[in-house]
């Protein structure tokens, strides 16, 4: 089995260099290391799939006397085991951060390296980010070059530029932007992006965010996606969400070589809660959802469905959480029925034991086919200390034509 060095790599260089000259100078380190197992066998595949997963976040501060300049690494490396490559569009390793940031006197922040530009997180570049923080707002510009999407190596084919502005109140926040993607020196996509999130009281909250692209044909500017949620919760006893989604296939015009639907995809839901008595509570769920695509036919462009559950915090006194729901949908030619139920505990707060169950019925009007599944899990969680954490988790699915048998644990150190 063929691994790559260069996530252990960047971790050698790190504790080499890094950590030894923080117990002179008073660094601060914190991070987490953690390798995941997954297991999965499909009985209409003809090999399992079996994968390891290195994970590691460093985050290393006050690296100089005057502690301002700090280290950032995320990275992850996969192992395949199995007898079949699990994807080969995408790198076994892959670094998601890495760099080096510097606040200076006036409040200046400066980073270089790959990073998430700060306070803004639509892009993600390998360049530099400069921001100049107010008492409650900033703003800042950031550019570089952008991974590759598939491998996320190093790609100088793309770039990415962009400012942006946010501001961070008690009862309000706010985050905006305007941002060029470039491909071998011609424009890919331009857009703007925003979030905000209001709390007028301790009842209501309202949240939303946009994205917009400027059309590079027509120069006119077209709505990609939103989000807006209102939420009122008058006491603890119950509350209501009402919200709006909306999502459109994002166009890249140099660097996508194929054709798009740039059909519109829609949803309006409502959500609520009651709580009946101190153990018992009541919890609903209706969303309708609109497709406008030119791949599908208008008597397929809509779906509907409606859930309703019961929560017990507190089952028979044994301190077992209960959650009993039922969902019935009409989606897109199709119904399905689900009914599930969970239980979960934790014992002496270092313990969680979680076992869960499902069963779905479900209908095609197009293919006239129908099928039971039947899906049941169980999970477990144990901090083992303030640093060390272990979970495991097996899923069994049996239907019709197949059933799946899928174990993962992850053990994980927290420093």
């Amino acid at each position: 089995m063929k691994t790559s060095s260069v996530l252990y790599t960047v971790v050698f260089i790190v504790i080499v260099i890094l950590l030894p000259s923080g117990s002179v100078s008073g660094a601060e380190y914190h991070g987490l290391v953690s390798m995941d197992d997954y297991y999965s066998s499909d009985s209409a595949s003809t090999y399992d799939f079996h994968l390891l997963t290195t994970r590691v976040r460093l985050d290393a501060g006050k690296l100089n006397k005057a502690g301002n300049i700090a280290f950032h690494f995320e990275g992850r490396e996969r192992s395949n085991l199995g007898s079949k490559d699990y994807s080969r569009s995408s790198r076994n390793e892959q670094i998601d951060v890495l760099n080096l940031d510097y606040t200076g006197r006036g409040k200046v922040y400066m980073a270089a390296g790959r990073l998430w530009p700060k306070e803004l997180y639509a892009e993600r570049v390998d360049g530099i980010n400069i921001m100049r923080q107010l008492s409650d707002s900033g703003f800042g510009f950031f550019a570089g070059t952008k991974p590759d999407l598939y491998s996320q190596g190093f790609n100088s084919n793309f770039t990415a530029a962009g400012v942006y502005y946010y501001r961070h109140k008690k009862n309000n926040a706010a985050n905006f932007a305007g941002i060029h993607n470039g491909y071998k020196g011609k424009t890919d996509r331009q857009y703007f992006y925003g979030q905000t999130s209001y709390f007028p009281s301790n009842k209501i909250s309202l949240f939303g965010t946009m994205t917009a692209d400027i059309d590079q044909t027509t120069k006119g500017i077209d709505l990609s996606n939103a989000i807006v949620e209102l939420s009122y919760r008058p006491d603890y006893r119950k509350g209501l969400t009402v919200g709006y989604n909306y999502f459109r296939a994002i166009r890249f015009y140099q660097s996508m070589d194929f054709d798009i639907d740039t059909g519109r995809q829609q949803s309006y839901y409502i959500q609520g809660d009651f709580r009946l008595t101190d153990k018992y509570a009541l919890y609903g769920r209706f969303n309708l959802q609109t497709l406008n695509y030119n791949s599908f036919e208008q008597k397929l462009s809509s779906s509907t469905t409606y859930q309703i559950g019961l929560r017990n915090d507190n089952l028979f006194n044994r301190q077992i959480s209960m959650d009993l729901n039922a969902t019935k949908a009409d989606s897109y030619g199709s119904r399905y029925d689900t009914y599930e139920i969970q239980f979960s505990r934790y014992f002496n707060d270092v313990l969680q034991l979680t076992l869960h169950s499902a069963y779905l019925q479900s209908t095609s009007d197009i293919t006239d086919y129908t099928d039971n599944t039947i899906t049941y899990d169980f999970s477990g969680y144990y901090s083992i200390s303030r640093m060390w954490s272990l979970s495991l988790s097996y899923q069994g699915m049996e239907a019709k034509d197949y059933n799946t048998n899928t174990i993962s644990s992850r053990i994980s150190y927290k420093f």
